[in-house]
């Protein structure tokens, strides 16, 4: 075949088109490369990123796991602690009489002798009729008596004796702590009954001693007797705990 003169010029051009379609094919998969490239880089970097983060989570929730544990120990133990504190509270108050108590023990009743005293009054002017009184050293003398049987609590007419109670006479009556009492006296006191009447048997004591003296005394055993608490203050004006 014969070469025609625009065979040259057109061989050219296809050849040139040719290398610049190689080449725009070349950086146009370069280009779409890139992109895919970057996405997959970013994705293990989120990916790292939230595989630290929740590293991190798990760090904190076992460590407030065992914040909790702790402190769950030390509230059990505090509960522990809090109820021996409640139960030497409680020992505590009844000790000092300030909660209502029970038990077995003893009632005793003392009275005047009505009969000598008027008596007294009417037949022997030589005889003395407060001598035929209950007085405040009677009651004092028994519960003392009481105490020394092993009395664990005593109340005079309902009055709660503890230690800094004050019995005296105040005209015809007698002041149990800050209450005002007449006769006839009910004295309760909760511990052996065999025991504390033993005590007030004894020849020497004062129960025995109204009793031989005429006096309508008697007292009586029981099962259970309940004697309420002390319904005062302890009031301190110069004692106070000792600084350690």
């Amino acid at each position: 075949m014969k070469l025609q003169k625009w065979h040259i010029p057109i061989t050219i051009v296809l050849f040139i088109s040719g290398v610049l379609l190689a080449t725009a094919l070349r950086a146009l998969a370069a280009n779409n490369a890139t992109p895919w490239h970057q996405k997959n880089e970013n994705l293990v970097a989120m990916i790292k990123t939230q595989e630290a983060e929740i590293k991190k989570l798990e760090n904190s929730i076992e460590s407030k796991r065992t914040s909790l544990d702790r402190f769950q120990r030390d509230v059990s133990l505090g509960k522990k602690e809090l109820e021996k504190l409640q139960q030497q509270l409680q020992k505590l108050k009844t000790l000092s009489g300030m909660t209502e108590v029970e038990g077995p023990g003893l009632t005793i009743t003392l009275d005047d002798n009505i009969k000598e005293y008027e008596a007294a009054q009417n037949k022997n002017p030589g005889l003395k009729p407060d001598d035929y009184l209950i007085h405040d050293k009677h009651i004092l003398y028994i519960v003392n008596e009481l105490r020394v049987g092993g009395a664990e609590a005593i109340s005079v007419n309902d009055q709660r004796i503890v230690n800094s109670s004050d019995i005296r006479c105040v005209g015809p009556l007698i002041l149990v702590n800050t209450t005002r009492l007449g006769p006839p006296y009910v004295i309760k006191a909760i511990g052996n009954p065999d025991d504390l009447a033993r005590v007030l048997s004894l020849p020497e004591s004062e129960y025995n001693i109204l009793k031989m003296a005429g006096y309508p005394v008697k007292y009586e055993k029981s099962t259970r007797l309940v004697i309420p608490p002390f319904k005062g203050s302890y009031q301190f004006t110069y004692a106070r705990p000792k600084e350690e």
